[in-house]
């Protein structure tokens, strides 16, 4: 009976780690034992275990060997991809010790896309070291501990963590993680963002810094260019401005509703409040009237008193019916 594989060392870096599971899942179910797939292969049991241990990163050779001597015959693109990345990782790795230990440049080769000429100096250690409880860890840590048949697949022929990251995001704080993880995983500088962003359009390391820490989202644009310059295939890409978009409309439904404008108090029934109104009015024109009269009267007569009682009684005599013809009404009523 053939021995348990060893783990992937908890340590091992993402990329390399996901490498090592999709040989382990490809070797497991062509059913071929190492020593099998050695004879398949044309290369040792030793170099084809070591080469899905998770230790490093394997050589090209080696990888294509190894999926071919497991039967598979598809397109070896996204073979390629895989293994690209796990390159551009331990590459990353590398500029990091070298930072570490003095070093001022790093060796690049025509395989390792995330490291190129222009970007050979390294000026300064990545400035978002990765959370181990980030989105893309956590994500690494399940995928790590579940069988591979018990994970639905996302992507053939991986299951992309980046993707499965980003679908659980459900905050801007949520999505600037996963941007700042995928800095600190490529190992890259935010000197060396700025100095990339040039080839497409120049973004200041103030920029990439205050957007990266920031609480916003970012724009479409900057989400374009921040991508490309990590060596984000554009394939991929979509999935990233999806969940922006999907982020963007979540906080609109869920903005709190603007309080209502403060309304001046208007009475309960307008219709009593011109009726109050004209009762006033015909008050005020029947003491007018009253003390109209009752001068008349004091001119004609040249008796005060005469003159008084007359106008009082003018008055009373205007006012009674109106005061009657209110309460008939029910003005004063609610």
């Amino acid at each position: 009976m053939a021995r348990p594989e060893k783990e992937i060392p908890a340590e091992a870096l993402m990329e390399v780690a996901e490498l090592a599971r999709e040989l382990r899942g490809l070797r497991r179910r062509s059913n071929l034992t190492y020593r099998e797939l050695a004879s398949t292969s044309h290369y040792s049991a030793a170099a084809l275990s070591l080469a899905a241990s998770g230790q490093r990163a394997p050589k090209w050779e080696v990888v294509e060997a190894f999926v071919r001597g497991c039967g598979y015959s598809g397109d070896m693109r996204s073979w390629r991809r895989i293994h690209r990345r796990a390159l551009a990782s331990e590459a990353g790795r590398k500029a990091r010790e070298d930072v570490g230990s003095g070093s001022e440049t790093i060796d690049s080769s025509a395989d390792t896309p995330a490291a190129t000429n222009t970007d050979a100096v390294i000026e300064e250690p990545s400035p978002f070291p990765a959370p181990a409880d980030g989105l893309l860890a956590l994500v690494q840590q399940f995928v790590e501990s579940h069988p591979r048949d018990e994970l639905q697949r996302v992507t053939s022929p991986t299951v992309d963590r980046v993707h499965t990251a980003l679908a659980l995001c459900t905050t801007p704080q949520d999505v600037l993680s996963v941007m700042r993880e995928l800095v600190a995983d490529k190992g890259l500088t935010i000197a060396t963002l700025e100095k990339r962003s040039g080839r497409i359009y120049q973004i200041s390391a103030a920029t990439f810094t205050a957007v990266l820490n920031g609480e916003d989202l970012p724009t479409t644009e900057f989400l374009h260019i921040f991508l490309s310059i990590c060596g984000v295939e554009e394939e991929r890409t979509l999935i990233w401005h999806h969940t922006v978009t999907r982020i963007k409309i979540a906080s609109l439904r869920h903005r709190p509703s603007p309080l209502p404008r403060p309304v001046s108090p208007s009475p309960e029934n307008p219709e009593r409040l011109v009726s109050i109104v004209r009762l006033v009015w015909l008050l005020l024109l029947g003491v007018v009237f009253g003390v109209s009269v009752g001068l008349l009267t004091f001119t004609a007569t040249q008796s005060i008193s005469t003159g008084t009682a007359v106008g009082i009684a003018v008055t009373f005599t205007t006012l009674i019916p109106l005061v009657v013809r209110s309460i008939s009404t029910k003005v004063w009523d609610r």
